[in-house]
């Protein structure tokens, strides 16, 4: 809100330049515009689309959403464009950009629908040529789609041999597979392995309990005949084989007597040798007889003291002690094929999963390919079937018709633009003719770069048409208007500000530039503070261009501060000066203009001055402008202080920036400001109420003369 206020402020304040952009923006965009403007007509006609998902058999179906965003940008294209402009039966005088460029092509949203419309003067035009769009598109569509069915054929046509090459690979690898690891039906196979392995198992076990009863006979044979299974053999034989037992007991016989004779004779006797040696024959006949039976058994291993001889009824025992050891070595015998025989089948049970897993994957591997064979062979006779029978993607579609009514105003249309782009750019105009305005215009400007208070502020009066002020002098020949409050109320702050310790008696009065009414402010302030009862003096120390004898008028005098500075000139500061009323005396600049510099700053000009402290109340100094020379800054420094007259619109931030640096540089005492001719809504107030205060006052001692 404050922004806005403060933009109507600057409108207000530069509105002869915002008036004069609206009337010309206002003219040329709007009243022009709709002057010369005629109606235009709007042809409307719609598609609407088939919905379509992505399948194996249309590998070129998109989806609805991104299917229409195709077209939107299909519909504008410039091959499409030139086949309208070829379709039309009139000529167009247009660009294929700008034709497409004034279609309006629109997609509802979460629709199958393209709604397409063109604006010109002819309606006739605009519905032949939205026509001649949608008949194009849809041609264009058909053929889009007929070409992409053909490609799929051929695409088709490609795959086929190659598909089926893969699935004779396929085939043949299935059957290496089988024949490599023996295979016709695995499930089969594991089943009868199963049954095969559990008839095994059973065989092993009655093997075992067969072998456990042979074993247990064995043991209890063995009890009663304490030989193994090879001396029971031997036995036997030697039992059944009397040229065996003849040779056993013969040379039993012979060791007995080779013992004695050992007694008797000595070991080296020749008949124990002798005996020896005949032993010997007898042992190599007898090994010779028991190579026939001792087949695990070296014979000349065979001692005659381990051989048994048993009688009839031990003969058939120890025969049947061999049979059950040759039985029980038959039955370990089948039982370990059995056992090497029941692992192989285990291990041909444990490699049946692995082998049916890899049949299984090639099995599905032949099916897959076997599908997609058949679903080849399939789509390419839709392919061919859909070449004669496509119709595109386009469901229906609804031509325009021509337009009876135009479409909009434009003559209304135009004036608000122009009535708004007027008031944009006026606006637009005095925001930046403000921003390129350096003056001062607030006093915020001010504060910048003057800290010091602000003692009054003088409305330009002569602009005033209700106080009806014509002089320069208002306090002096309006002495009862608010102008000449204003005066007073300065002179009652100098009042305030001087001290005993610092007395306010020699005040100098500048400003920054020319013309900022300094002259006129210094002579009424100076009547103002007469007329409060001090005996004032108004030097115009300003050399260059004096303005008091303007100001004041009729005055005859020539002479003045100039001339007294001079050393030749003789006259005394009492002819000089010149009473213009109670209590103020004026000091004028006088003739003299030459080196305006070296007279103010001459000590003749500082005695004048403190000579003339002794005569008065109060000096006021009317000092040339601060940026003129350097005047302004001597005669600061010999006042007590310095006040500073700103008027808005005559100084700017640059000019103020340089004032205030000159005052620092010379350490002048600046007690205060004076702002002449500012406007602002609190000071119109200020001075309405002040008026109306004072006209009512009047009026009112008027009624009571009459009364």
């Amino acid at each position: 809100m404050e922004e806005l206020l403060i933009y109507l402020k600057i409108i207000r304040k530069r509105w002869l330049s915002a008036s004069l952009v609206f009337g010309v923006v206002f003219f040329f965009l709007g009243y022009d515009r709709s002057s010369k403007t005629v109606p235009l007509y709007r042809a409307s006609g719609t598609i609407i689309f088939e919905t379509k998902t992505p399948s194996i058999t249309d590998p070129f179906a998109l989806t609805s959403q991104t299917k229409l965003s195709n077209d939107l940008v299909l519909m504008k294209s410039d091959s499409l464009t030139k086949k309208v402009m070829r379709d039309l039966e009139f000529p167009l005088e247009l660009e294929p950009q700008s034709l497409s460029s004034r279609l309006m092509v629109v997609n509802p949203q979460n629709t199958d629908v393209i709604e397409l419309s063109f604006v010109d003067e002819d309606p006739e035009k605009a519905a032949e040529i939205i026509n001649a769009w949608i008949r194009n598109y849809v041609q264009l569509d058909r053929d889009q789609n007929i070409s992409q069915t053909r490609d799929l054929a051929n695409f088709l046509e490609r795959q086929i041999p190659e598909s089926q090459k893969e699935l004779e690979k396929t085939a043949e690898k299935i059957k290496e597979f089988k024949q490599d690891n023996r295979i016709l039906d695995i499930t089969a196979e594991a089943s009868s392995t199963i049954g095969i392995i559990s008839g095994l198992d059973s065989q092993i076990a009655e093997l075992q309990a067969q072998l456990a009863s042979q074993k247990s006979r064995r043991d209890a044979l063995q009890k009663i005949f304490p030989v193994d299974s090879q001396g029971a053999i031997i036995s036997t034989f030697v039992n059944e084989s009397p040229v065996v037992g003849s040779l056993i007991k013969q040379i039993q016989e012979i060791r007995t007597k080779i013992e004695q004779e050992k007694i008797h004779l000595g070991n080296e006797h020749p008949q124990l040798i002798a005996l020896q040696k005949q032993e010997s024959v007898l042992e190599e006949q007898l090994q010779k007889y028991l190579q026939n039976i001792d087949i695990q058994r070296n014979p000349s291993s065979v001692d005659v003291e381990d051989v048994y001889q048993p009688g009839a009824n031990q003969s058939a025992l120890l025969a049947e002690y061999a049979n059950l050891d040759r039985e029980i070595a038959s039955l370990e015998a089948k039982l370990k094929s059995l056992n090497q025989l029941i692992d192989n089948y285990r291990q041909r049970v444990d490699t049946l999963p692995n082998l049916e897993f890899e049949q299984e994957q090639l099995q599905r591997e032949l099916n897959a390919r076997s599908d997609l064979l058949q679903n080849l062979i399939k789509n390419y006779q839709n392919a061919q079937i859909s070449l004669n029978s496509t119709q595109g993607n386009v469901r229906s579609a609804e031509f325009a018709s021509v337009p009876k009514y135009p479409t909009t105003n434009r003559r209304v249309t135009y004036l608000i633009q122009g009535f708004l782009g007027g008031i944009l750019a006026g606006s637009l105009v005095a925001y930046l003719l403000e921003q390129l305005d350096q003056g001062i215009n607030n006093i915020e400007q001010i504060r910048e770069y003057f800290t010091q208070p602000v003692l009054g502020k003088i409305p330009d009066f002569y602009r005033r048409k209700t106080d009806k002020i014509t002089s320069d002098l208002p306090v002096k020949d309006n002495p009862s208007s608010p102008i000449s409050e204003n005066f007073r109320a300065v002179c009652a702050s100098l009042n305030f500000m001087s001290t005993e310790e610092k007395p306010l008696k020699v005040i100098t009065i500048s400003s920054s530039v020319a013309k900022e009414g300094k002259s006129t402010i210094a002579a009424n302030t100076a009547i103002a503070a007469a007329g409060i009862g001090k005996k004032v003096l108004l030097i115009e120390a300003d050399l260059r261009k004096p303005g008091q004898k303007k100001i004041w008028k009729n005055i005859p005098q020539e002479l003045g501060l100039s001339d007294l500075l001079h050393k030749e000139n003789n006259s005394l500061l009492s002819d000089l000066l010149i009473p213009v009323m109670d209590n103020l005396d004026i000091l004028l600049a006088g003739n003299s203009k030459s080196n305006p510099v070296a007279l103010i700053g001459s000590p003749q000009m500082l005695y004048i001055i403190e000579e003339m402290k002794k005569q008065y109340d109060l000096i006021i100094i009317d000092a040339p402008p601060v940026s003129i020379a350097a005047d302004a800054q001597i005669l600061g420094r010999m006042s007590d202080g310095m006040l500073m007259v700103i008027r808005q619109g005559k100084v700017n931030t640059s000019m103020l920036a340089g004032t205030k640096e000159s005052l620092i540089q010379a350490e002048v005492n600046i007690i205060g400001l004076l702002l002449n001719c500012f406007t602002s809504d609190s000071d119109n107030y200020y001075y309405y109420y002040n008026y109306s205060y004072y006209h009512d006052r009047k009026d009112e001692n008027k009624n009571k003369l009459f009364s």
